[in-house]
């Protein structure tokens, strides 16, 4: 089954082309990246993909669910369950603390949490480090603690697929190296698939594939085999 499929997308800001019949499957389970040089659409399509932005044409599927043909309300709830959202910038409310943070997306979902949730809250919260800091606000903490929060939200709700905005791009090099280990070990443990988008070739290279965005499409893909020098030398050869 596929966790993400991305048909013909076409998105224009202006007389700017950004996305032309952009196509893009993503398979459960897998943990793949997607790049691109500044400006190409990695982003654009990131929020089209989460139901944020509507593309012009093409259409978006998440576990076989078109999210381009529902309205703003539908797409809202449909994202909370179905879609995990990683941002650069965390996106974390500061006047909330860490499991409140966490918890968010299912409260306005209107989710009253079981045993089995709570359970599965304390396994998560505990894989990622956070146990000793959830009554701690998000202003308390480091970038790397604050993107690992983020990393909890997106996942407690067990969605489809996580897309993640250059999770690492505001963090330093060790935090960095830190959540994309930590990604990885998810991808492994949870049944989400992943889709991260970086321009960073050592973070592509945690990820199993990556996708490379050129003139507003895919033009190539690779198995990354872990390997940040390769990744780095066929970001060249593709996008440059």
């Amino acid at each position: 089954m596929q966790a993400l499929t991305a048909t013909s997308i076409c998105r224009n800001y202006g007389e700017q082309e950004v996305l032309k019949d952009f196509s893009l499957s993503i398979d459960s389970g897998r943990f793949e990246a997607l790049m691109g040089p500044s400006g190409s659409g990695k982003s654009t399509f990131l929020h089209i993909a989460s139901g944020l932005l509507t593309a012009d044409s093409g259409k978006v599927e998440i576990g076989g669910r078109d999210i381009t043909a529902m309205g703003d309300t539908a797409a809202t709830k449909f994202r909370r369950r179905h879609i995990g959202v990683v941002f650069q910038s965390f996106n974390l409310l500061n006047e909330k603390t860490v499991a409140d943070n966490i918890w968010l997306p299912l409260v306005l979902d209107g989710v009253k949490p079981d045993a089995a949730l709570c359970s599965r809250f304390d396994a998560l919260t505990d894989k990622l480090g956070l146990s000793s800091l959830l009554s701690k606000k998000p202003e308390q903490l480091s970038g790397g603690e604050q993107q690992r929060v983020a990393i909890a939200r997106a996942l407690l709700p067990e969605p489809e697929i996580v897309l993640a905005d250059e999770p690492t791009g505001n963090l330093d090099a060790k935090s960095a190296k830190t959540i994309c280990s930590l990604l990885k070990e998810l991808n492994a443990s949870e049944k989400s698939a992943i889709l991260l988008v970086t321009h960073d070739p050592v973070v592509a290279a945690c990820a199993q594939k990556v996708h490379f965005l050129g003139e507003g499409r895919i033009a190539a893909s690779h198995d990354t085999n872990g390997d940040a020098e390769l990744v780095s030398k066929l970001y060249l050869e593709t996008c440059k």
